[in-house]
Order: structure tokens, then C-alpha cells, then sequence
């Protein structure tokens, strides 16, 4: 879940573990609020409000703070699932359910209703009024009850010919699911590989882009990893970097980008193609020879 919920409160036992190792890193890192914002690239304010456990963090956050304290985040990551399944249960236990005065509530299929109504229409038409046989209500109930059966009956007709229209001219066989529909993303002037070696600002990709992956050379040096879904790509970023300083990124198809600050404290990579199912990782190395790399992105694996 990418939605950032408030985590005082009504916060899980995760959650208030997570928060709790946040502080603890912020604390040993010796960094102030505003450091943390400059290195990382997520506002001073948000870094408040997850350290102290106001609300809770995106996952590439704790991931960032983690590689920005040298800490491997493995374990850290491991507290933010259980404390993001944690809210999904609350989320789902408040969900109300359907009364259970409504005989239909919460079917949307006919077939569902057909086979689940009819047994308890006809059980209620076999059973004996509730005030007594000589009632003079009964009869009103039963006529009632009689309009109840036909209306039910009605709908298993239609259930059936719906079902056996579908059959017709495929001899039988269930009919082809329905084309799942693709929401469009933005305008962009490449895709894939044709990305490769191109500027990310002119192509369009950053409309949608966002930081998959941070590294870091201490003490101020920033890389990022930034991917493109709908360019299918991704590029290098380094800030708070001397001049001199490089960035690469790379693929496991073997494709590379770089370049180098000339002048200014930062600089970012041409496009290359960030494959599905393959890899895609960033390094950047200081004038000195000083170098370190991000860890490795699938797009498949992060949906």
C-alpha cells in the first residue's frame, strides 16, 4: 500500500515499533530534521511526523534513512510490512458490513441470488404463521410471500436464459473473460529501449517518475535511481556532489548511462531502458576515487 495513514491513534504494535526504530537511527545518525530532508529528498516536516510516529512512512523512506545511517534495511523493511498489513486489517475491520435485513444485500450476481433466495422464499411460503393459522393477517402474508416466490422465480428464468445465450455458437464453453482496461499515463516520447541515451526532461519522463532507490557518500553526496513506468526507463541523479564527481547508471541487459558535474552541485544520467524483470542500479564515485552504488531495482517485483 503506497498511501501514507495517520498512525497515532489507532496504530499496531508494528507500527509503533517502526516509529520507535526510526527515532533510534535519527538519533545515532546525529542528523537534524532539516539533514535528514536535504540527503534524502522527503520534507523536514514529513521526517517529523514519521520519526515521532504522527503518521506512517512510505517504504522508500525507511529505506533511504536505513542506507543513509549505513544500516542494512532488510529488518527495518520487514517492520513496515507487518505494520502495512497491520493497517490493512483495522482499514478492513471497519468496512460496515450489509444489513442483514436485505435478502439481496451484497450479491451483485444473479446466478449468486438465484441459487441463495429461492430455498429460503419457499421455506418461509411452507411455514405456519407466526400468530396462528386463524389469523386474518395470514392471508395478506401469503399473498405477499406468493408475490415474493414469482419475483424469485422470475429471476432464476432470466438467470438461466442469460447463461444459455452466452452458450449459443460456442458450443457450451464459458465465455472470454472481459479486456481488463489499461488507465493511459502521460504523454511521453519514448518507451523501452528507445529511451536509451536520451534526455529524461525532453522525453517527458519525469511526469510521472518517481525515486526508487538512494544511496549516498558521506558526507554529502545524494544518488537517486529514478524510474519511468510509462517511459519503461530509468536514469542516475546525483546532489550535494563536487565537481569531478560521476554518475552511472546501469542494467542487467547491459546497457550503461553517465555523466559527470562540470560545474554546480549536481548532475543526472541520459535515459536507459529499466527491463520489466531485470535490474537497474545506480553508482556514483567521487574526483578522490571514493565510490558507492544503490541497490537494485525490478519493476516487477515492486507491484
Amino acid at each position: 500500500m503506497d498511501g501514507v495513514g495517520t498512525v497515532s491513534g489507532r496504530s499496531g504494535a508494528a507500527a509503533e515499533e517502526l516509529a520507535s526504530e526510526l527515532l533510534a537511527l535519527k538519533k545515532a545518525s546525529g542528523l537534524s530534521f532539516a539533514q535528514l530532508s536535504q540527503k534524502t529528498h522527503y520534507a523536514k516536516s514529513s521526517w517529523e511526523r514519521w520519526v515521532n510516529g504522527k503518521q506512517f512512512p512510505p517504504r522508500d523512506a525507511v529505506e533511504s534513512l536505513a542506507r543513509l545511517c549505513e544500516t542494512p534495511p532488510a529488518r527495518l523493511l520487514d517492520i513496515w510490512d507487518r505494520a502495512d498489513e497491520e493497517r490493512e486489517v483495522a482499514a478492513g475491520g471497519r468496512e460496515s458490513a450489509p444489513p442483514e435485513s436485505d435478502p439481496g444485500a451484497g450479491t451483485s450476481e444473479a446466478g449468486a441470488a438465484a441459487t441463495a433466495v429461492p430455498r429460503t422464499a419457499v421455506a418461509g411460503a411452507d411455514a405456519a404463521p407466526a400468530d396462528g393459522a386463524g389469523s386474518e393477517a395470514a392471508p395478506a402474508r401469503r399473498g405477499r410471500r406468493g408475490l415474493w416466490i414469482s419475483a424469485v422465480v422470475a429471476l432464476v428464468l432470466v438467470a438461466g436464459a442469460a447463461a444459455a445465450y452466452a452458450g449459443v455458437g460456442t458450443g457450451g464453453e464459458e465465455p472470454a473473460p472481459r479486456p481488463s482496461v489499461r488507465i493511459a499515463g502521460p504523454a511521453t516520447g519514448c518507451e523501452g529501449t528507445g529511451c536509451e541515451g536520451k534526455d529524461p526532461k525532453k522525453m517527458n519522463c519525469g511526469a510521472d517518475a518517481v525515486t526508487v532507490r538512494t544511496g549516498s557518500i558521506p558526507k554529502d553526496l545524494v544518488m537517486e535511481l529514478r524510474y519511468s513506468r510509462a517511459c519503461q526507463a530509468a536514469w542516475g541523479r546525483i546532489t550535494f556532489a563536487e565537481v569531478g564527481a560521476t554518475v552511472v547508471v546501469n542494467n542487467s541487459d547491459g546497457a550503461a548511462a553517465a555523466d559527470v558535474v562540470h560545474y554546480d552541485r549536481d548532475v543526472y544520467t541520459p535515459l536507459i531502458a529499466a527491463p520489466e524483470s531485470g535490474s537497474t542500479w545506480v553508482c556514483a564515485s567521487l574526483p578522490k576515487g571514493k565510490q558507492s552504488c544503490t541497490g537494485y531495482f525490478v519493476p516487477s517485483q515492486e507491484r
